[in-house]
């Protein structure tokens, strides 16, 4: 049994403690999906105006917080969506009428130069979240202590450093921003990046199992403890091993993981499509088009099953050869939302350490899939029909994130709960035995403030697609391409240039298709 310091609290400083956490038991303590439901909410309802004014919002709201990485991030995808969208779905830009009488009066901006000026905000808060994805990485002795205080409340409290697949994906999209605009030395910086992430996330993930694994040790010998300084041992291992609790922690995982598709450890391979279309067009030299050839063949073992891969493949093969190819589109697609993290109640045990609780609830995250999406694009063309073909899900790189992250997962809440529970007991018998008042104050208070932070960490980037996919074809002699999906058709003139990306999201299987284009050559 731990033991902690006897000290004789007054009621009087009980009474206010006891009222704080019969407010907190009433009001409970939000997961990040509740805080976010504003914009989950004008997001898939696509609309667009909604979700810019309330990602903005909460990314200001959240500058320099524990949070700010997550909300840059989801202000940054919003923004790009923005891009896609009819401009009569945006809010008008404010007109200021210039202070000299002479001077002409601003007029609105074109459709373009809207679509140019959403595109610097997305990638300025891109920007944003890089740098506070480098301030963590740079700062992690931070960790230290917030997880220690995350201890008796939990682990929402650490801040949010940013998964694997929010790098490598945030480079992803700040590659398209400048490809956008028209910036491919940027974009390739960017690639660059996202490459890197990906090789270090193996790594990255490795220490964090490492850490879990010590901090678990730690527990079992009771040197884990609160921000007060007091311990409580717990066995992780063994509470894994218990006849009812390791079952359930087993299927919470396969669950959340049942439809994975192994990529491979943090690959995405829309990070290695795009890396491959650019280094195989825009490359500038033999060690360029080498890269490309290299990535999509890389794409042709992730995703064997795409028709249009093997024709990159050789696209990549010939121009590492100096065959350069003419006269080609692309028609990327993206579609749906990807999963969400809920959370799940599993019983562990605490009979371990103290005869005086049996179980307690623990708070487990969940993955959660959206089915509502369209699942596929058909594009005409030049007498020819295609269908795009899904090159990355995002539902598998998420989950299989979610699968490498679960052991940390599993260690920290176990502790995290474990502690707290064992700590309300050794404190509640202290209290009982210097009065039956302060048992009552003191029973209301630490139950209140368990409940209270007994939630998941379900925070994770909810404006992420569920696919990314795509078609290529040879670029019509009329440049004519016919956008076909969920009974609506768009038709778009291609602008003139040798290779043509036409982009196209779909947030949902009955939202407006969202089109836009530019050159990659």
């Amino acid at each position: 049994m731990p033991s902690f310091p006897r000290s004789r609290p007054s009621l009087r400083r009980l009474a206010p403690l006891a009222a704080t956490a019969a407010l907190l038991l009433l009001s409970g303590c939000q997961t990040y999906q509740q805080k976010s439901e504003d914009l989950a909410s004008a997001f898939r309802g696509s609309n667009i105006a909604a979700a810019v004014a309330t990602a903005d919002r909460e990314a200001a709201d959240k500058a320099g917080g524990k949070d700010e990485l997550l909300w840059r991030l989801e202000q940054g995808a919003v923004l790009r969506t923005a891009v896609l969208a009819d401009p009569t779905q945006l809010p008008p830009p404010v007109i200021v009428p210039p202070k000299d009488p002479a001077a002409p009066i601003p007029v609105a901006p074109t459709p373009v130069e809207l679509a140019t000026a959403y595109t610097q905000r997305s990638i300025a808060a891109f920007n944003l979240a890089e740098e506070r994805v480098n301030y963590w990485e740079e700062q992690a002795k931070i960790k230290v202590g917030s997880e220690a205080f995350a201890l008796v409340t939990n682990q929402a409290n650490i801040p949010y450093r940013g998964r694997a697949y929010d790098k490598v994906l945030l480079n992803t999209y700040q590659a398209l921003n400048y490809l956008q605009i028209g910036q491919p030395d940027k974009a390739r910086v960017e690639l660059n990046r996202a490459l890197q992430r990906q090789r270090d996330a193996v790594e990255l993930n490795q220490k964090a199992i490492a850490e879990a694994q010590a901090q678990a040790a730690k527990a079992a010998k009771g040197e884990v403890q609160d921000e007060k300084g007091q311990k409580a041992a717990y066995d992780v291992n063994a509470a894994q091993a218990d006849p009812a609790a390791g079952p359930a922690l087993s299927a919470a995982l396969a669950a959340s993981t049942a439809n994975m598709k192994a990529y491979g450890d943090y690959v995405n391979p829309f990070a290695v499509f795009l890396d491959g279309l650019f280094f195989t067009l825009r490359g500038e030299n033999g060690s360029d088009w080498e890269r490309g050839r290299k990535s999509f063949e890389r794409l042709a073992a992730l995703v064997p099953e795409n028709p249009y891969v093997a024709a990159d493949a050789a696209l990549g093969a010939a121009a590492a050869e100096g065959k350069l190819p003419e006269a080609i589109t692309y028609v990327i697609f993206e579609t749906g939302t990807g999963p969400i993290r809920d959370q799940l109640r599993i019983d562990i045990p605490t009979f371990l350490v103290t005869s005086k609780l049996a179980y307690v609830g623990a708070a487990f995250p969940r993955l959660e899939y959206n089915s509502n999406y369209l699942p596929s694009l058909s594009v005409s063309a030049g007498g020819q029909s295609l269908t795009t073909a899904t090159v990355a899900s995002m539902d598998s790189v998420v989950a299989n994130d979610f699968k490498n992250e679960w052991p940390t997962i599993l260690t920290k809440t176990l502790i995290t709960t474990a502690t707290k529970a064992i700590i309300q007991t050794v404190v509640q018998k202290q209290l009982d035995d210097q009065s039956p008042i302060f048992g009552l104050v003191g029973a209301v208070a630490m139950t209140a403030l368990n409940a209270s932070t007994n939630i998941a960490d379900t925070r994770t980037w909810i404006t992420i697609p569920k696919e990314f996919q795509y078609a290529r074809l040879a670029t019509p002699a009329d440049r004519q391409l016919t956008l076909s999906a969920g009974g609506q058709t768009r038709t778009i003139s291609l602008d003139p240039g040798a290779v043509n990306v036409v982009y196209v999201k779909s947030i949902s299987a009955t939202s407006p298709l969202l089109v836009s284009q530019f050159l990659l050559k």
